[in-house]
């Protein structure tokens, strides 16, 4: 334990780590348990999160930079949704996501702030690819592994078995494990101890096994002290881990609780720990196998004090390079200089290069305003202003509680009369674009945001630094995080596209992704622009055709709100008017023609599945499986059993 730790000023000395699966116990819970205790241990706390940033525990507050200092998230399955600086860990070997949806789920790591590499070649190199071409992003910097930092029990050999921790899928009906008939003649010779649950699934996955010990309960020590007991450790890994050179939990675990490590060939364990371990080649027939662990077992047995003196050494590395306060007290020591570094990368010159923030809140709501006022708070950007565009009917009614809620904020808001509506009639959004505009300064950066949408705080730091770096863009865009809630359980999907063409009330263009120049909006734009409504912000952005995207996701919204589905725009006829001021714009109905079909054949061609490659059957497979809402617990079994069998198909 790092004895020598002192929080640095300036810090909270809380932070957070998401868990993706609350009704369910998962492996990750046991990482969790560690990074609890190990953070007391520095005079730290870990709370638990949901992944939209609310405390997992009753009464479920939403967390903010004010609470916390930053949050790791263990899992590439949802982007970051929350504003708070996010750490990802780089836990997943990479066949993971070529097996759970490659572009998809790579891109939710980009979400992220920052990276937490656990010194894996293959995901440092999969980063690295995903970052290559952005100025604004670093490689990581910090380590942390599937570790712990206490208990770390003293080494021995306990009772000379070897510890194993598992689920007996062949037992649910799936193919016999590559490692399966190893740890079948291992029971029967009763030279391994095995644990894990008895049940699974409603099967007894461990009947007649003689050597089943029980299962051992989440709480960050038990395994250690199960591992301690039996005195070797057998650790396997997934070809998926050996490719990328990726360790998992069980090897530091059995340092930590004194064993002495059998391993096989991940190429992570010969570099860090030489010749401190034994070493298999699970490559090999399970016969060839089976006979080098007990080879290995009887030397153990035959040599009690050079096991002992190898299991010293190997904890020894553990302790000095692989401990979880080790990983935990450095993040923290350097947290304030790693941050203000990146943020360098991606933010102006001029901090106070003036921008200006339309809120817009057709419809008085109290939740809206102080959801404007939050992220109005929360930007870094020293240059922004803001304005609060409202209806002159609700300003008339409830201004006195508009004021005093922004004078309660502690930030100084201009109040717009915005005349949303007009003889009980909604007006279209592009004629409010286009009296709010000249609000703002002739040299300013604009920005509208939605009464859906929500900032993170570098969002306008970001997009004007973008803008910034590229004279001729006339806008700057962020990606988008879409919310939506499906029987009681919150979603959140990446959305990256840029189509300034379709329209769907589920997958909105966004308007807070944009920061515009207030010059790109010269006079002859307000005559196309007064006359659209859906495809408002569709018009300002395709009128730029010199764009900057800044690759963050940075602006959540919720594309269930009122607001949203509200419009019922005449799509082509916006779209034609849209194209009297874009002619490169595509047609409302543009198709691409078919040189092997003749224009007096003109019935659809129908999509073939059987004309699709492997690959892209895999990837439609995927998307169908991740556009079907389905419970956390259910989503986790039918996505592991399909890992399982393409790996099996393989």
């Amino acid at each position: 334990m790092d004895n020598q730790f002192r929080k640095p000023p300036g810090l909270i000395g809380r932070f957070a780590v998401v868990k993706l699966w609350p009704k369910i116990r998962a492996a990750e819970d046991e990482n969790v348990a560690r990074m609890k205790l190990t953070a007391k241990s520095l005079g730290l706390e870990c709370v638990e999160i949901t992944p939209d940033g609310r405390a997992l525990n009753p009464p479920h507050e939403l967390l903010t930079q004010s609470d916390i200092d930053f949050v790791i998230h263990l899992h590439f399955e949802t982007p970051k949704a929350y504003n708070v600086f996010s750490f990802v860990a780089l836990w997943n070997p990479v066949q993971f996501y070529h097996d759970w949806g490659y572009r998809r789920f790579s891109r939710h790591l980009l979400t992220h702030d920052d990276f937490l590499s656990c010194s894996a070649t293959g995901t440092d190199d999969h980063i690295g690819r995903l970052i290559a071409s952005d100025p604004t992003r670093l490689g990581p910097c910090f380590t942390m592994y599937h570790s712990l930092s206490e208990p770390i029990l003293e080494p021995t050999l306990g009772e000379r078995k070897i510890f194993y921790a598992g689920i007996n899928w062949e037992r649910l009906g799936k193919k016999k494990g590559r490692h399966q008939e190893i740890l079948d003649r291992l029971d029967q010779a009763g030279d391994i101890r095995i644990f894990g649950p008895k049940i699974f699934q409603g099967v007894n996955v461990w009947e007649g096994y003689q050597t089943y010990s029980g299962q051992i309960p989440f709480d960050g020590v038990s395994v250690m002290r199960e591992i301690n007991r039996c005195g070797i450790a057998l650790v396997l890994s997934s070809d998926a881990h050996k490719e990328s050179e990726l360790m998992s939990n069980r090897l530091f675990e059995s340092l930590a609780g004194g064993a002495f490590v059998i391993c096989d060939e991940n190429p992570f364990a010969a570099k860090f720990f030489g010749d401190c371990l034994l070493y298999i080649d699970g490559r090999q027939p399970p016969d060839v196998v089976y006979a080098a662990v007990t080879r290995h077992i009887d030397w153990i047995k035959s040599n009690p004090d050079k096991a002992l003196e190898m299991a010293r050494k190997a904890q020894a590395i553990f302790r000095e390079k692989f401990s979880l306060d080790k990983s935990l007290a450095d993040i923290y020591t350097n947290f304030s200089d790693r941050r203000k570094r990146l943020e360098k990368l991606y933010s102006p010159a001029d901090p106070k290069t003036p921008a200006v923030l339309f809120f817009m809140m057709p419809r008085f709501d109290q939740a809206v305003l102080n959801r404007h006022l939050a992220s109005f708070r929360t930007q870094r950007h020293a240059g922004c202003r803001a304005i609060l565009l409202a209806d002159r009917a609700d300003l008339k009614e409830n201004g006195g509680q508009i004021a005093d809620t922004i004078r309660q904020a502690g930030v100084e808001v201009t109040v717009v009369d915005a005349a949303f509506f007009e003889d009980g009639r909604r007006r279209r959004i592009g004629l409010v674009f286009s009296e709010a505009i000249p609000h703002a300064p002739a040299d300013a950066l604009i920005c509208f945001v939605a009464p859906d949408e929500e900032l993170f705080s570098d969002h306008i730091q970001s997009l004007a630094g973008a803008l910034e770096r590229d004279a001729k863009a006339g806008v700057a865009y962020s990606n988008l995080i879409y919310r939506h809630q499906n029987e009681g359980t919150t979603y959140h999907d990446l959305q990256e596209e840029l189509d300034c063409v379709s329209f769907a009330s589920h997958r909105p263009l966004g308007y807070s992704r944009f920061l515009l120049r207030r010059s790109a909006f010269d006079s002859p734009i307000d005559k196309a622009l007064r006359h659209l409504d859906a495809k408002a912000m569709a018009l300002t952005v395709a009128a730029c055709p010199n764009r900057a995207a800044t690759k963050r996701a940075s602006v959540v919204c919720d594309i269930q709100s009122a607001f949203n589905v509200a419009f019922a725009p005449n799509v082509p006829v916006e779209l034609e008017i849209m194209r009297d001021y874009c002619p490169e714009l595509a047609p409302p109905s543009a198709a691409k023609s078919d040189p092997d079909r003749s224009n007096d054949d003109l019935a659809p061609i129908r999509l073939s599945f059987k004309r699709l490659s492997d690959m892209d059957k895999q990837t439609i497979a995927v998307e169908l499986a991740h556009s079907i809402p389905l419970p956390s617990l259910l989503r986790k079994i039918v996505f592991g059993g399909y890992r399982f069998w393409l790996r099996r198909s393989k």
